[in-house]
């Protein structure tokens, strides 16, 4: 009886996760392709994951299973297909986290129904609200993260209380009008770096505000 030798040893090629349909168009293959490129840029050191972990919940719709070692992660897919520079990441135990990157960053949530959308985090209270809170900036963004600091940089604190000085003279105001709480609420309405400059002027700072004291020689100073 002749031998036949065994065919040669071929390893079979990774499965990504579940999370990671094969695609079913070209298009989809490239796009796919693009994708993995990516997030192992981000994640070098990292492979598909390879154990068996159950990854039945809804916020595997949405992210990459990948590991290194025994580091097993959840890496999101929203981020990842729009090239953000830091995309969301957390350690794959639990869903929570991730449900909370989905919801916060891309206001995703179950699909289903069958759970809420995570509660807000209480921010510690600055009293005020930022250039990217009140116009909803992403830094993450090149583009958005430069129109910020262009908002920033574009707001001079001594301009505006010489601005407000101005109006209060050449209108014959009170000095105590730029204590006005609505009106102070108008301004950061109106640009929020009034308050986190901490550019409102009180009626001692009109008072002796640089030129002021020429501006209001003869002028109005009813209650101050």
């Amino acid at each position: 009886m002749d031998f036949v030798p065994p065919p040669p040893f071929s390893p079979a090629p990774l499965t990504p996760a579940p999370s990671t349909p094969e695609p079913s168009t070209p298009a989809e293959a490239r796009a796919a392709r693009r994708d993995e490129d990516r997030l192992f840029r981000h994640f070098r050191g990292y492979t598909w994951a390879q154990r068996s972990r159950s990854t039945k919940s809804w916020v595997w719709e949405y992210g990459f299973d990948i590991e290194k070692g025994s580091d097993r992660r959840w890496v999101c897919k929203v981020c990842i297909e729009r090239n953000r520079p830091k995309p969301g990441t957390v350690i794959s135990i639990g869903t929570q986290n991730a449900e909370r990157h989905l919801w916060d960053h891309h206001k995703i949530q179950d699909p289903s129904g069958k759970r809420s959308a995570p509660a807000p985090r209480k921010k510690p209270s600055t009293g005020y609200q930022t250039i990217t809170d009140a116009f909803n900036i992403d830094l993450n963004t090149p583009r958005e993260q430069a129109i910020a600091n262009h908002l920033i940089k574009s707001f001079d604190r001594n301009v505006f209380q010489r601005l407000v000085v101005e109006w209060i003279v050449e209108s014959n105001l009170s000095f105590r009008e730029p204590e006005n709480t609505r009106l102070r609420a108008i301004f950061e309405y109106l640009n929020p770096c009034v308050a986190s400059a901490d550019a409102h002027i009180s009626h001692d700072t009109v008072r002796y505000l640089p030129g002021a004291a020429v501006m209001v020689t003869g002028g109005y100073c009813g209650g101050s």
